[in-house]
């Protein structure tokens, strides 16, 4: 028996399930009825047992039946699956991808951007600032998050980027400018502000503050992290941002002070949305990010 035949015979046993009638799936398969039978038979006779009961002038699907009907149906999707993604990659050289990002999170990661965009240059990325990552991903608003939180969301799965430490900046004018390292909680006692420039940065600061007992002074700022950068070098204060990013803008009248005790650590992760078929172009971009390419 060839793939082709076995194929069709899973189309047709498939919409007699979904029918529910032999003769109302021969009219929706446009085929006549004994055709329909014979090759039901054809496949009762293969698996040695019968596929449905015939009840009156109606069926009801066997305990074999609706095996075959589950793995026929999960046979479907693999073969819409398998045509999507030869599609994608057939595809791959045009395009668009919808990147979601936090605030401020560009900077050091436009090197695998940049890595993408020489291999396909024809593939527009898009990016996209927000902090509602799953919302986001499930109404397909994104293909892939990039993130510093923990989401909790059975939908969306994720992989292990890397690991950001969140640094202090001050002016080089600046009380602390000679300090290299100090304890987390010296952070109490600091006595200009302490900005960040979004609320999950603060939050994730603060987690750490409350362990330890102690209280920051600090402050939430709606900028971009070059404008904090900017905030911190005309003496408005001092500012919590990651070590990459600092070290990407490089500006030399910025003091980087490394905290101990703990040091503050996030993990970023790429997220994406699970049961959905991923576009070869995500893949792609994902192996880039993970050094897998």
């Amino acid at each position: 028996m060839g793939y082709q035949v076995e194929l069709r015979q899973l189309d047709y046993f498939i919409q007699i399930c979904k029918e529910g009638s032999f003769t109302k799936a021969a009219e929706v398969l446009m085929v006549s009825q004994p055709t329909l039978s014979q090759q039901i038979r054809v496949l009762e006779n293969e698996y040695c047992t019968p596929l449905f009961y015939r009840v009156g002038r109606g069926i009801q699907i066997t305990e074999a039946g609706q095996i075959l009907l589950d793995k026929g149906l999960s046979v479907k999707q693999l073969i819409e699956e398998s045509r999507k993604e030869i599609y994608e990659l057939i595809n791959i050289q045009r395009g668009e991808l919808t990147i979601g990002v936090l605030p401020g999170d560009l900077f050091y990661l436009m090197p695998h951007f940049a890595q993408f965009r020489e291999q396909y240059p024809d593939i527009s990325l898009n990016f996209v600032e927000t902090e509602d990552f799953s919302e986001q991903l499930l109404q397909n608003k994104i293909d892939l998050g990039i993130t510093k939180g923990s989401e909790q969301n059975k939908h969306i799965d994720s992989i292990h980027l890397t690991k950001e430490e969140q640094v202090l900046i001050v002016a080089e004018n600046h009380p602390w400018a000679e300090k290299t390292i100090i304890p987390f909680q010296e952070l109490q006692h600091l006595d200009s502000g302490l900005f960040f420039h979004s609320n999950m940065c603060r939050e994730f600061i603060e987690s750490y503050a409350m362990k330890l007992g102690i209280t920051l002074k600090s402050t939430i700022v709606e900028v971009s992290a070059s404008s904090l950068l900017s905030m911190v070098l005309h003496g408005y204060g001092a500012a919590l941002l990651s070590l990459p990013l600092v070290k990407g803008y490089n500006h030399p009248k910025v003091k980087i002070i490394r905290l101990t005790d703990p040091t503050p650590t996030r993990e970023i992760k790429l997220i994406y949305r699970k049961n959905k078929i991923m576009k070869h172009s995500v893949r792609t971009l994902i192996e880039i990010m993970t050094g897998h390419c």
